[in-house]
């Protein structure tokens, strides 16, 4: 007979991922401490990185708590578990048809969540080469219409997406991905202060709502958002008129934040630099001074990757 870990190890991908858990219950935490590219899919050489046995006894703890049967008191997270799990902690949405509100300001799931390239999804062999596909098997259709029509290869462009953020939503949410900066925040707003907590995205929104109070246009500027982090004070390289307006249709469409940053290269003369590969300037303009190195160095590592995947088949085209 199966151990309790052993169950949950081998449920993971069968019944439930992580996506499928509430981000409030400590199980759900427990997972993440094996997540170790951030990208909440729990990938096969992340398994091991996990605390089966404490993963178990919190699903154990939480039958208790939710007084499942005796008989269903086991520790295993099998389908009526999980049932159960999510019904207790998200009973109903906030709001029908919203997955966030401020004040006027509603957050409502993406009619376009991804943009899938035809064929069968690219599979990668090692960490970087799978999130690198996921990358290209969500987003690959938008990515390759817009380097075409800017003249850029399109592995290049799917090397920035990837060292920026790897996926346009949070899968835990649905909330386009978010980053706050304080001292954006604070230039914008006429001296407010409202210092980030970093750990996640669970944070940034925090971040993010306490600014929101502070100084609404500011908040909404000081942000940067989905696959290409683009600052809400850039909303002008885009076809919308204020910074509500672009991060509203970065929520709605993940096309509308691959737009956003090849209108991002256009407007900032940043077609060369993509064209010669000198990361070192695109790095510059793109993420500005204080780490020309390291990003830099991680889109140089972004494009060989990608050239490994070139050379054992993989077609990033449309």
């Amino acid at each position: 007979m199966s151990s309790p870990a052993t169950f949950n190890r081998h449920a993971l991908g069968k019944i439930w991922t992580l996506a499928d858990l509430p981000v409030e219950w400590e199980g759900f935490q427990i997972l993440l401490g094996g997540d170790a590219d951030h990208d909440l899919v729990i990938d096969p050489d992340e398994v091991d990185q996990i605390d089966w046995i404490a993963f178990s006894e919190a699903v154990g703890d939480f039958q208790r708590r939710a007084k499942m049967k005796p008989v269903e008191q086991d520790s295993e997270l099998g389908k009526n578990t999980l049932k159960v799990l999510q019904n207790f902690f998200d009973p109903q949405a906030p709001t029908p048809g919203a997955l966030r509100e401020f004040g006027d300001l509603a957050f409502r799931a993406a009619t376009s969540p991804v943009c899938q390239p035809p064929g069968p999804p690219l599979v990668g062999h090692t960490p970087e080469e799978r999130a690198v596909c996921r990358m290209w098997n969500n987003y690959g259709a938008a990515i390759a219409e817009q380097a075409a029509a800017h003249g850029i290869p399109v592995e290049s462009s799917l090397g920035v997406f990837y060292v920026e953020s790897k996926t346009a939503y949070d899968l835990a949410t649905g909330l386009v991905l978010l980053r706050y900066e304080p001292h954006v925040f604070k230039k914008k707003s006429g001296g407010h202060d409202v210092p980030a907590e970093r750990g996640g995205q669970a944070a940034e929104w925090r971040n993010f709502e306490r600014a929101f109070e502070k100084h609404t246009d500011a908040a909404l500027r000081s942000c940067s958002y989905g696959l290409p982090q683009l600052m809400g004070f850039n909303f002008g390289v885009t076809k919308h008129h204020s910074p509500r307006e672009m991060v509203l249709a970065f929520q709605d469409s993940c096309m509308e934040q691959v737009a956003g940053f090849f209108g991002f290269v256009k407007a900032n003369s940043l077609l060369k630099p993509i064209l010669k590969q000198d990361w070192r300037t695109f790095a510059r303009i793109y993420n500005g001074n204080g780490a020309v190195d390291d990003y830099s160095g991680k889109l140089n590592r972004a494009m060989k990757v990608i050239g490994s995947l070139k050379q054992d088949g993989a077609a990033f085209k449309v």
